[in-house]
């Protein structure tokens, strides 16, 4: 199978790479703190751990966390689930260029996946909100199994597309993403418009960061060909 016909594919972070949605996901955290009697953590504090499965999300920011506090937490988004509490006032979009991205990236052949630490219901709600639940081939949650920077995930879209990893890269603005993507053996890409800095992600391994989407396309390119 010759470069032209192998079957490629881009897998994309959400949260900080497709959807700007880092202040939305602040206010949610700083809300349930509140709520559940915890001390308030900083916001650069809740943004550096966005990306990661909600459990070592909580634990980065309650070191001592346990089942209690877990509990507590759970408890908070099954009554808000309920309709008994109000849920904080969101606003997420899309960061602008992603849907022409999105078309040149498939135009140009490409597979199209999220491998993200939302649970699956979410990640329906954000991507029917945004129009674009149907563009991917393959949807990763923790649902799934063990998330970033576990190559646990990465590792099984590759085996459910039958792409090789030599021809799949990963998108994302996090550490976690790019970790993730050098535990599974494939390319990747960071962008600097998340959670994370273009430095941190050159050290964690990424081969390159991207400062605009249109820089994205290209670069896919050239990591799978090279």
């Amino acid at each position: 199978m010759t470069a032209n016909t192998r079957l490629r594919l881009a897998a994309f972070d959400l949260d900080g790479t497709l959807l700007d949605s880092a202040d939305s996901i602040v206010t949610d955290v700083m809300a349930c703190w509140e709520a559940c009697g915890f001390p308030l953590p900083e916001p650069d504090d809740v943004r550096r751990i966005i990306g990661l499965p909600w459990e070592e999300s909580v634990q980065m920011l309650l070191p001592r966390a346990g089942e209690a506090e877990f509990a507590k937490i759970r408890a908070y988004h099954e009554s808000m689930a309920r309709g008994e509490r109000p849920k904080p006032r969101r606003e997420e979009t899309l960061f602008p260029g992603v849907l022409p991205m999105l078309n040149a990236v498939e135009e140009a052949g490409y597979l199209l996946a999220i491998i993200t630490s939302r649970s699956g219901h979410r990640l329906s709600e954000l991507l029917e909100a945004q129009n674009i639940v149907n563009r991917f081939i393959s949807l990763k949650t923790t649902d799934n199994g063990p998330g970033k920077p576990n190559p646990y995930l990465m590792l099984q879209t590759l085996s459910e597309t039958g792409v090789d990893k030599r021809d799949a890269v990963m998108i994302g603005d996090t550490t976690f993403d790019i970790l993730m993507a050098c535990n599974a053996g494939t390319a990747s890409i960071g962008v600097s418009w998340g959670v994370h800095e273009p430095d941190e992600l050159r050290d964690a391994g990424a081969h390159h960061v991207a400062e605009t989407m249109d820089e994205l396309l290209p670069v896919m390119d050239r990591l799978i060909q090279g």
